[in-house]
């Protein structure tokens, strides 16, 4: 629910009235649509919880709200997801003109509650496996033959690798988003968990001698007949890179979702040897971090590449790497 930026009436002239309208769809932009169903969802619950005990959802008293926050963490709800159905409870109150439980807790309920769940139900940070170069070439080479799905998914495990991207990001790809050039292949992030101005961000992938990322994302491109210009139109293809296949193999022009890639990350892994509860589709993103810090990169390139907003998450990854080197107890133990 979106409160109106001005009220509506039949006497506003129609080109205000659009643009009234218009205005809207950009207030609603000021949150990704997945905030926005996440939102959407938690507030229901919220509303579920307050029926439940026959009190006010709306205003919400700030101690139904730190209640509600217990009785989630009591239920096994991570601390983080709680954290979020909180800022969904000040979204909703503020949409309709409101002001927050938050805003409204003079005595700081919430927050103490909120860090008592943080201490209490805190959960250890579910790392999965990294695709590391050794694991990813034994994960490609379970990927046979030479039909379209086997270059699509030897291309899906390169390149994510090689570009240290997000599942969404890999869905996300567009022909559009692509250059190739000498060296390799540019390809443009328009918008992504880190750059939700849509700012837009820009990576390089080498040829490589080892994985070879670029050539595989070529022969999918050739083997889907999306390189080069419509036959038709004469102008470059456009539409996602990674498509959607029918069970017979032929190509669609839909998009993977992020999902598939997560499960083809899967596939390979248990393919490969190994179990495929460690793996995800953020192996390929640790992956390339992983390798990267193995071989001693520079980690303000690796920062770069991998595009995240602080050093400290790359470090992490120089520091695991190095975590047995010039040991501190190598002189006695």
């Amino acid at each position: 629910m979106t409160r109106d930026l001005l009220p509506i009436s039949n006497n506003l002239p129609p080109d205000l009235l659009s643009e009234i309208e218009g205005a809207r769809d950009t207030l609603a932009a000021s949150k990704a649509h997945s905030t926005q169903k996440a939102y959407a969802t938690d507030w229901q619950r919220f509303c579920d919880f307050c029926d439940a005990r026959n009190v006010e959802a709306l205003p919400a008293h700030p101690d139904i709200v730190a209640l509600f926050a217990h009785v989630e963490a009591e239920a096994g709800i991570a601390p983080v997801t709680i954290g979020r159905r909180v800022a969904a409870i000040n979204h909703h109150h503020k949409e309709v003109g409101l002001a927050s439980p938050s805003a409204r807790d003079a005595a700081g309920v919430i927050a103490q509650m909120m860090a008592g769940v943080r201490r209490k139900y805190a959960r250890k940070k579910d790392q999965k496996t990294p695709a590391a170069a050794d694991v990813l070439t034994a994960m490609l080479a379970t990927i046979t033959g030479s039909g379209l799905r086997a270059k699509r998914d030897r291309a899906i495990l390169a390149v994510g690798m090689a570009g240290a991207f997000r599942r969404s990001e890999i869905a996300a790809m567009l022909l559009s988003d692509l250059a190739f050039e000498a060296g390799g292949v540019r390809i443009t992030i328009p918008r992504s968990k880190g750059d939700q101005e849509a700012e837009g961000q820009e990576i390089a992938i080498p040829e490589g001698r080892h994985i070879r990322p670029v050539s595989l994302l070529g022969d999918w491109l050739e083997a889907a007949d999306l390189r080069g210009s419509d036959p038709v139109t004469g102008k470059p293809r456009t539409g996602p890179v990674f498509r959607r296949l029918t069970r017979g193999d032929a190509v669609t022009a839909d998009p993977m979702t992020d999902k598939t890639v997560s499960r083809l990350v899967k596939t390979c892994a248990s393919a490969a040897g190994y179990d495929p509860a460690l793996f995800s589709g953020h192996s390929l993103r640790a992956g390339f971090l992983t390798e990267a810090a193995a071989r001693r990169a520079n980690l303000f390139k690796m920062k770069d590449h991998s595009r995240h907003k602080s050093l400290d998450t790359v470090a992490g990854y120089v520091r695991d790497a190095a975590r047995f080197e010039d040991h501190a107890g190598d002189k006695f133990l």
